[in-house]
């Protein structure tokens, strides 16, 4: 990826933080993501806990604020590859609840995908994801 490897981590961080806790099947996640978008895992791991660290206090609008710092950063090209791994992150525990949704649809307002667009590419997961639990 053309993308530097903190502003992807800073990205996939924001998608954890949505839920509030940073568990197994996430961690497991983060090395495939690392994997997929041929980065080195164990730097890709160390990006996103330090981004977890300083995201970890803020708030929602700050949360937010930092996802529009990082994904000005990203390649255009690869805004949608990026969004598509914070959908991943954010079903990976089988449950989506309203606050993961708004974060997502920030993700993808902050990369320039268009909201419809960002809509469908999560209704594909949820089609692909059977057992998926959605939480209001």
């Amino acid at each position: 990826m053309k993308t530097d490897i903190k502003h992807i981590a800073a990205i996939t961080a924001a998608a954890i933080w949505a839920d509030g806790e940073y568990d197994e099947a996430e961690k497991v996640l983060v090395e495939a993501i690392s994997e997929a978008l041929e980065l080195n895992a164990s730097e890709f791991t160390q990006e996103v806990e330090a981004a977890l660290a300083e995201i970890e206090p803020m708030d929602e609008e700050q949360v937010n604020s930092y996802i529009l710092e990082h994904s000005v950063e990203v390649e255009d090209e690869e805004a949608e590859i990026l969004y598509e791994a914070a959908l991943e992150v954010i079903t990976v525990d089988g449950v989506v609840g309203v606050e993961e949704i708004e974060n997502i649809l920030a993700i993808a307002s902050a990369l320039g995908i268009d909201e419809a667009r960002a809509v469908l590419l999560f209704a594909e997961v949820v089609k692909e994801e059977s057992e998926l639990e959605l939480v209001y």
